[in-house]
């Protein structure tokens, strides 16, 4: 009876072991996700980061360059200015002669030109964003050297009020956190729910005596 009450005991133990590490895991994740503003998908693929003062920063590998979009949050009707970097990939030398060209495409097909103006500093330009109707859009860059064009598309480039910005976030946040807590309720259930019926299964005799 003492080494069954023991193993019973030990299982236990595992069990909420298990129970602590997965509910830290869950936490730990929902932490991340709500953490990162932008999605990393490798040095192949164009990626978007937000800095806490708002900058979005937008990245992409062409060929032997390397491009980097930033601006301000885009509000609807409103003209906005972004500044363009072009450097090589291989060393992060800024590039003089990359001749770059860019164009932002609404949800409807609908394409407008962006100017681009070259500045003092090498490698950098400065794009000049006209005022547009709020929506998703789709930024392409191009980079043209030696003869050869490369182009990077930003999917998912949102023009919208910040307020309304500011408001789908929190909700995706609160969403998010109204999951991960529903989640780690149920795994809470489900480790009560185990231990008795560990303890139904195992439940000693006590003092009663068995006759034949």
């Amino acid at each position: 009876m003492k080494a069954i009450n023991i193993i019973n005991f030990k299982l236990r133990s595992l069990a909420t072991t298990l129970l602590l590490s997965l509910a830290l895991a869950l936490f730990g994740n929902a932490t991340q996700v709500l953490a990162h503003g932008g999605e990393d998908h490798g040095d192949e693929k164009p990626k978007t980061t937000t800095t806490k003062a708002g900058t979005i920063s937008r990245t992409a590998r062409l060929g032997d360059f390397e491009i980097m979009l930033k601006h301000s949050p885009l509000e609807p009707d409103a003209a906005a200015t972004a500044r363009l970097f072009i450097t090589r990939f291989a060393t992060n030398e800024p590039v003089s002669d990359a001749n770059p060209a860019i164009e932002i495409e609404s949800a409807s097909s609908m394409v407008t030109e962006i100017p681009v103006e070259k500045t003092d500093a090498v490698g950098g330009y400065i794009a000049r964003i006209p005022a547009l109707p709020e929506g998703t859009y789709t930024v392409r860059t191009r980079a043209t050297a030696g003869g050869k064009t490369n182009t990077a598309t930003f999917s998912g480039v949102k023009i919208l009020h910040q307020e309304a910005a500011a408001e789908t976030g929190s909700s995706w946040t609160q969403t998010a956190l109204m999951v991960m807590l529903f989640l780690v309720a149920l795994v809470l259930f489900g480790g009560l729910a185990y231990f008795a019926l560990r303890v139904f299964k195992n439940k000693p005799l006590g003092e009663e005596t068995v006759s034949a």
